[in-house]
């Protein structure tokens, strides 16, 4: 039968006995549970949680702290999310240098887009430094941001792209990416 030889509808009960016997394999519901989890979707989670009687590999209650980080990185709020990072999960930031470096360099252009001069040089000394002598990827990166220093219209320059809201959301995947590992 080809595809416009199907019909356009089905009833509720011929989907109801396919659905019956439909079997899912149980690696792939513990991938969608994992999934929801790490995306921080904690109402499809529970309900999913209560339909398959299968139970995440976190506490459902982080999933609100979770949810607070996705919404606060966007925002550029990176010191509130990298205090909530270590409140929840303190060796995660210690164990993960490079997630570390990239929520301090995105803070740093938070610093910069805000023309916080002093603070932003203060911050790459303090918080960045150390990571740019033993990186040289690191040091690249630091060095295109301190980069944007150097313009009095940052987000015209070469570097602009660093100001750009897919910065955030690039720091924002690598963090929940964190969560998968």
């Amino acid at each position: 039968m080809s595809y416009a030889e199907k019909p356009d509808e089905i009833t509720k009960d011929e989907w109801m006995g396919k659905l019956n016997n439909l079997h899912v394999q149980r690696a792939d519901m513990n991938q969608l549970m994992n999934y929801l989890v790490t995306e921080g979707f904690k109402e499809s989670t529970e309900k999913f949680r209560m339909e398959s009687g299968m139970e995440p590999s976190v506490d459902l209650e982080t999933l609100d702290e979770r949810i607070k980080i996705r919404e606060m990185i966007p925002k550029g709020q990176i010191q509130a999310a990298i205090a909530l990072i270590n409140s929840l999960h303190p060796e995660l930031l210690d164990t993960n240098r490079y997630l570390y470096f990239h929520l301090q360099q995105q803070h740093l252009i938070e610093l910069i887009c805000q023309r916080e001069t002093e603070a932003a040089l203060e911050s790459a000394q303090t918080q960045l430094a150390e990571q740019g002598e033993e990186s040289r990827e690191c040091r690249t990166e630091m060095e295109r941001t301190l980069a944007l220093l150097a313009f009095d219209s940052p987000e015209e320059s070469t570097f602009g792209d660093l100001l750009h809201m897919m910065q955030r959301q690039k720091i924002h995947s690598s963090n929940r990416a964190c969560y998968k590992e």
